[in-house]
């Protein structure tokens, strides 16, 4: 995973996503701290090279997808050590501060509250999947939240998964057009690998998958694959498939069963995009792609 290939930075203007939730009050505020948070992670070495941006958040800063998020989720190529959030937390908090400032939001205060691993103890590096999740806390200076932040009980909290183990084929370097800070996200390829992999997924881990299907067509329909693409990245899904114990076949994902569970909640993508699009119309154009991987 070390090895994964990089493209150049790509310039992302993260400010203009902040301002698009200006109309509501506290989703901007949600996407300010975001944006601190990125920018103290790409402040925060060793870190900055090894953890990776993926899941709905880069759908939204970098794709512009319209759908809200309220995970912020990473892949990392660090080993799974005990202690490792621990450790994360102390230096992301070192560097909130001066995120913020240059961020142009010096009263916007960001600390770790809290850090879950899962499996918890001895099987924590041990599990073929292991993650920890992290609650990131924000209040802005003077405002009653800010003792509750202080004391570690935010009411305010950004939600941050971090998974290990977890195949990367090409990782693309992002640059933000504010503070000129670069993080790591993952590629195109990888992006749309791991939602496959998710809704390949649903049954194994009981999952309802129904936001994949949609960011999956919104992307194929900003981006045509040519085939020497199109191979990078089934190569890719069958890494991150049998990293988790699933072997991949040209019909997997029109199964009945993966369909049923991708299209339960499709109705309730209306809270986060308004009109929500025929789920039929969007699985057709996703699985024909699938198919037309070379198998």
């Amino acid at each position: 995973m070390s090895d994964a290939q990089k493209y150049e930075p790509l310039v992302v203007n993260i400010a203009a996503w902040v301002e698009r939730a200006k109309s509501d009050p506290e989703a901007y505020l949600e996407r300010q701290a975001t944006e601190v948070f990125l920018a103290a992670l790409a402040m925060t070495k060793p870190w900055c090279h090894q953890v990776f941006l993926k899941g709905g958040i880069l759908m939204g800063v970098v794709y512009g997808s319209p759908r809200q998020t309220g995970d912020i989720d990473f892949t990392t190529i660090a080993d799974p050590q005990p202690g490792i959030a621990e450790e994360l937390a102390a230096a992301l908090d070192a560097n909130f501060l001066r995120a913020a400032a240059e961020l142009g939001y010096p009263d916007l205060l960001c600390r770790a509250q809290s850090f879950k691993y899962f499996p918890k103890g001895e099987e924590f590096p041990k599990n073929d999947g292991p993650a920890i999740k992290m609650g990131i806390g924000y209040a802005l200076r003077g405002s009653p939240q800010e003792r509750h932040l202080e004391a570690g009980r935010a009411p305010k909290k950004l939600s941050i998964d971090i998974s290990f183990k977890e195949p990367v084929g090409a990782i693309q370097v992002i640059r933000d057009a504010t503070s000129q800070e670069v993080f790591q996200a993952y590629s195109l390829s990888d992006l749309m690998a791991e939602k496959i992999r998710a809704l390949l997924q649903q049954e194994k881990r009981n999952r309802y998958r129904r936001q994949d299907i949609y960011d999956l067509d919104m992307l194929l329909a900003q981006f045509p694959f040519d085939s020497a693409e199109k191979a990078q990245l089934l190569a890719v899904l069958r890494d991150k498939c049998e990293a988790r114990g699933i072997k991949p076949a040209q019909d997997s994902l029109a199964k009945p069963e993966i369909i049923e569970r991708a299209k339960a909640d499709w109705h309730t993508l209306e809270v986060e995009i308004g009109e929500v699009p025929d789920f039929d119309e969007c699985f057709e154009r996703v699985n024909a792609f699938y198919v037309s991987l070379p198998w």
